[in-house]
């Protein structure tokens, strides 16, 4: 059995691991280790060459941007639903959205006001 404290309990268990960011930077076999937990590491991947994986980093501009648009997307559909209850046309709705009319009454079909 291993003690409490045994920094290799956690190898398998990145959700578990005290300190992880979950962004994985290197690879020994099947367990991939973030910087902070690669450091702390004891027996895990000893005798292994280690894989070094791109910079994880890299993606969370990504990420903030997917985000980004998340928040953005769901801002226009409660102007939407009020441009539509006020009685707007899908083709006024499309020029204001910089679209065509069908493709704005597909996007937000599911905002209230006439299905005109």
């Amino acid at each position: 059995m291993e003690p409490p404290g045994y920094p290799g309990r956690f190898s398998s268990r990145p959700d578990e691991r005290p300190g992880c960011d979950h962004l994985a930077v290197v690879r020994y076999g099947q367990i991939a280790l973030c910087s902070d937990c690669d450091r702390r590491r004891s027996a895990v991947g000893k005798g292994m060459v280690p894989v070094h994986l791109p910079d994880p980093f890299t993606l969370a501009e990504i990420i903030i941007a997917r985000e980004a648009c998340a928040r953005a997307d769901q801002a226009l559909h409660d102007p939407v639903a009020r441009a539509r209850q006020a009685g707007q046309a899908w083709s006024a709705l499309g020029i204001a959205l910089g679209t065509t009319c069908q493709a704005a009454q597909q996007r937000f079909a599911g905002a209230a006001g006439p299905t005109a």
